[in-house]
């Protein structure tokens, strides 16, 4: 099993969706309970406790996202450099060289904090605090082991006690790898059964609060990214891909960019009013940073989509279904790596998602 998903950074919540300026602007306001038309239990008192509650749970996300962003594709990525010096069972003693990628140094004390914080925060969750607590308590393991090695191959002292630390650490750290992916598997599959409910809402409450104006179109877009990366290589255990499920979410992912490229050529001049921009004055060049990390990954994700249909029959499931390990080839590459390269590109423009609010 292919386990790419698991590496998918997500949109940073408090600061992409609620938030307009790093911390100020909130689109949410808060309202007095039961002031509809039908008293307490009345729809606009219902909506309004029910956007405070999304608005504190929202909060409480972001710590978790803010860890996932900042550990898990390191820590992937420090298993691959690992494991392509040295073999999975183990240092032999006759490598000449090896090498491993470290955390940033504040990142697992960061996550350490974060998660600490976000469980005092409402509203209780025990199965996201509990996965939050496996997640930092995996990466703080792991900056530890990686800090050692670091320093034993980079002075390169396996040369004068021939491997015996190397060969002493190794099953640790291959257990934390084992540990970590299971943390941020169980984390990612938690954070995505709350998250996605939660950016249906706040798109409609969005529409109700604004319109379908930029902070809309900019949702719209990040949420049918998402829907369509996960498409390309499903979350869990199934790695087999539904094209028309893929089809229809690209087709989805396209109209909303399109919506959003349109309202932008009318609108554009809104983002070089200081009065109607948050992020002024870099709200205009955001925006044009936000749409050509959509286009390059829509053409990434145009090239895979021709890659499924192109599937030889002999690759289909019985459920009609796509199995990409058995492809040889694509018209635009070989076919994992050209999955791989949609997986990389939404992970780019969450980046610059995450560092280039607009509305």
């Amino acid at each position: 099993m292919r386990s790419v998903a698991s590496k998918l950074l997500m949109a940073g919540l408090l600061v992409g969706v609620v938030l307009g300026n790093s911390g100020c602007g909130k689109l949410l306001k808060k309202r007095p309970t039961g002031t509809g038309t039908t008293g307490t239990s009345g729809t606009t008192g219902t909506t309004s406790a029910i956007d405070d509650a999304d608005e504190q749970l929202t909060e409480k996300l972001d710590e978790y996202i803010k860890c996932l962003n900042t550990v898990s594709s390191t820590v992937f990525s420090s298993r691959k450099q690992y494991f392509t010096f040295v073999p999975r069972t183990g240092p032999t003693g006759r490598e000449t060289f090896a090498d491993i990628f470290t955390l940033q140094p504040t990142a697992a004390p960061n996550c350490a904090a974060g998660v600490a914080k976000a469980k005092l925060m409402p509203p209780k969750d025990p199965k996201l605090e509990a996965a939050g607590d496996d997640f930092s308590r995996s990466a703080t393991e792991l900056d530890g082991l990686f800090n050692q090695l670091d320093k034993y191959f980079e002075n390169k002292d396996f040369r004068d006690d021939k491997w015996a630390k190397g060969k002493l650490l190794h099953p640790q750290l291959s257990i934390a790898f084992q540990n970590f992916a299971k943390a941020d598997t169980n984390l990612h599959a938690v954070l995505d059964g709350i998250t996605k409910p939660l950016a249906q809402r706040t798109l409609a409450r969005i529409e109700r609060e604004e319109g379908k104006k930029f902070r809309f179109h900019r949702k719209h877009v990040l949420n049918t990214e998402r829907d369509l990366v996960e498409a390309a290589d499903p979350p869990g255990e199934e790695d087999d891909v539904d094209f028309n499920l893929y089809g229809a979410a690209f087709t989805e992912f396209e109209k909303a960019l399109d919506d959003l490229r349109s309202y932008g050529s009318l609108h554009k001049s809104e983002l070089s009013n200081q009065k109607l921009a948050p992020n002024w004055p870099l709200a205009d060049s955001h925006f044009d940073s936000f749409i050509r990390a959509s286009d390059d990954y829509k053409k990434f994700s145009k090239d895979f989509w021709r890659c499924l249909r192109d599937a030889p029959k002999n690759t289909l499931t019985p459920s009609g279904k796509v199995d990409v390990d058995k492809m040889k080839t694509c018209p635009d590459g070989k076919p994992l790596e050209v999955q791989d390269n949609v997986v990389k590109k939404y992970n780019e423009f969450i980046r610059t998602s995450n560092s280039n609010q607009f509305p």
